[in-house]
């Protein structure tokens, strides 16, 4: 085994122990050899000193390794590991059963992230003992996406300065329709993660609108920053820009599956998870309407028969008739 994959870039006279660092940050690498030295650098020169920087290399077969190797020689805050392809959330996820610091940030090997963030949200989190910081973001070259639609501000909707316990925080986004589900927009305390039992489901893309749904609805200590410290970075073949295909839809059936089980002895629970599912299913209902017809007839059985309530009518109709009324 050798060094980058297993011994940790931190001096040999270093012992890692939780006072040692305040926040890790886990970043899954695939394929991302263009980006990755500007998101990595963003990181390592945060304000905040104290943290670790855990990169997960997920089977890249571009030249992001030897991108990594030399950041790596650069800070001794970072630890590479490799693995076979394994995709985003079990990559995460064993990134989290490395992460030792106070708190966890979960970035992504494409973006940025401003300077002072992590700073910002260790120095917040501490002052109000919160479970977790959201904040906001920019996309870095959405000129070049104009079919993308994605709403990364909230302060029109909400309090900087309020604690919110979460599930009411996640009704104001859903009700305003600025929800936005991607973890890198949570800067987070471990021990709640913990307390919780959260991680990220295997083998499913999407996988943030389970997460980060769990991860509003479970807390009592949650503030909603207005900065936008995370610049997202939109980029041809990845997930957000690909074309929508039936690997979507079966994700996001499953991930209506986990949530349906989802605190059911609770009303509250229950009433924010439906108008949850309803905006999910009937988005990924609309967006279906181009593809084969058999897999639009699975889709409509599916919605029939398990997500009635979830999918107006209306949609089902555009599901089934809009390719030939276009005709």
């Amino acid at each position: 085994m050798t060094k980058t994959e297993e011994a940790i870039h931190i001096s040999d006279n270093i012992t890692k122990t939780t006072d040692l660092f305040k926040v890790s940050v886990i970043i899954p690498v695939y394929n991302t050899e263009e980006f990755v030295e500007d998101a990595v650098r963003s990181v390592m020169n945060q304000t905040l000193q104290e943290i670790e920087i855990i990169i997960i290399n997920d089977g890249s077969t571009d030249n992001s390794q030897t991108i990594l190797d030399k950041l790596a020689t650069e800070d001794n805050r970072i630890s590479i590991y490799k693995q076979q392809n394994e995709g985003l959330s079990i990559t995460r996820n064993r990134g989290l059963s490395l992460a030792i610091g106070k708190y966890v940030y979960f970035m992504d090997s494409d973006d940025f992230l401003e300077s002072d963030a992590l700073n910002y949200c260790y120095k917040r989190c501490e002052e109000k003992s919160l479970d977790l910081i959201c904040f906001d973001a920019d996309i870095l070259n959405k000129e070049n996406f104009n079919q993308v639609h994605l709403q990364y501000t909230r302060k029109e909707y909400t309090d900087e300065n309020k604690i919110y316990k979460g599930i009411d925080l996640l009704n104001i986004l859903l009700d305003n329709k600025c929800y936005t589900p991607s973890a890198c927009l949570s800067f987070i305390n471990r021990s709640y993660l913990k307390r919780i039992d959260l991680s990220f489901f295997p083998k499913i893309i999407h996988e943030d609108q389970l997460f980060t749904a769990i991860l509003y609805m479970e807390t009592n200590r949650i503030m909603c920053l207005h900065q936008k410290f995370f610049k997202r970075r939109l980029r041809e073949n990845s997930i957000m820009t690909n074309n929508f295909s039936m690997r979507n839809v079966e994700s996001y059936f499953i991930i209506a599956d986990q949530l349906s089980c989802y605190k059911v002895d609770s009303a509250a629970a229950k009433k924010t998870v439906d108008k949850y599912l309803f905006q999910m299913l009937d988005a990924v209902v609309w967006l279906s309407y181009k593809l084969p017809l058999k897999e639009r007839l699975f889709i409509t059985g599916k919605c029939l028969r398990q997500y009635r309530k979830y999918v107006s009518t209306r949609n089902l109709f555009v599901l089934i008739f809009k390719s030939y009324l276009k005709k």
